[in-house]
C-alpha cells in the first residue's frame, strides 16, 4: 500500500473536520440503496483528514493511504457518505479563491496548493471508486470522473501560475486564479449533479457554480 504525507492546505480551519459543514441523516437522502462502501484503511476521520487539502494557519503532515487504499467492498449501491469528500472540496475551494484573489496572499495559497500537488490524483480515484459501485465496466471513462479529474487538474496547475511560469504576475495572475478555481468549482458541480446521490446541499451548490 502506498503512502503519502501530506500538509494541510493553509485555507481550512484549524480543526481536521472544521472545513466543511456537518451531515446529519436526517438531512440528505440517496437515490441509491443504503449499502455501504467498504474502504480497507482509513476510517472517515482519516478520510476526512485527507480531504481537508486546504487548511487554515497549522502547518501539520499526516500519513494516511492514497488512493490505491479506497477499495471496493462486496456493497452494490454508493452511498452519500461514500463521495461527500468530493462536495468537501468543492466548499473549501472559496477559502482558497479568497486568497488567490489577493496577491499579498499568493504564497499562503501556494503552501496549500503545492501539497494538493503531492497527490493530484487522490479525488480522480475517490470518484472512480464511488462511481464503479454503479458501472460495470470502464468506471474510468466515465464522464463524471472526467469532471473530477479536470478539476484537479485546473486546481493544480494554480501553482505554475502562482509562481509566475505561465507568464502573469500580480493582479493578472490572481484574476486569472480566481477563474481557475471557479472552473474547478463548476466541474464538481456537475459530478454533484450527476452522481445520483441526493442532498440540498448539492442542489445550492450547484446554482451557486453553474458551469
Amino acid at each position: 500500500m502506498k503512502f503519502t504525507s501530506f500538509i494541510y492546505f493553509s485555507f481550512f480551519a484549524s480543526s481536521a473536520t472544521a472545513f466543511a459543514p456537518a451531515y446529519t441523516s436526517t438531512s440528505s437522502s440517496s437515490t441509491c440503496s443504503s449499502s455501504a462502501l467498504s474502504m480497507t484503511a482509513p476510517n472517515n476521520n482519516s478520510i476526512d483528514r485527507r480531504s481537508a487539502l486546504i487548511s487554515t494557519g497549522i502547518i501539520a503532515s499526516t500519513i494516511i493511504p492514497s488512493t490505491a487504499a479506497f477499495a471496493l467492498g462486496g456493497s452494490s449501491e454508493p452511498k452519500l457518505e461514500n463521495m461527500k469528500q468530493i462536495y468537501t472540496l468543492g466548499v473549501s475551494l472559496d477559502s482558497l479563491k479568497t486568497k488567490v484573489a489577493d496577491p499579498d496572499q499568493s504564497e499562503a495559497a501556494l503552501v496549500g496548493i503545492r501539497a494538493f500537488n503531492r497527490d493530484p490524483n487522490f479525488y480522480t480515484g475517490y470518484a472512480r471508486n464511488f462511481i464503479s459501485k454503479t458501472v460495470k465496466n470502464n468506471a474510468d471513462g466515465d464522464v463524471r470522473v472526467g469532471y473530477i479529474r479536470q478539476a484537479s487538474s485546473v486546481i493544480g496547475s494554480i501553482q505554475e501560475l502562482l509562481e509566475g511560469r505561465q507568464g502573469l504576475y500580480g493582479a493578472d495572475a490572481s484574476k486569472e486564479a480566481v477563474a481557475r478555481v471557479e472552473k474547478a468549482q463548476a466541474l464538481i458541480g456537475r459530478f454533484l449533479a450527476e452522481c445520483g446521490v441526493e442532498d440540498e446541499r448539492f442542489g445550492s451548490f450547484v446554482l451557486a457554480h453553474p458551469y
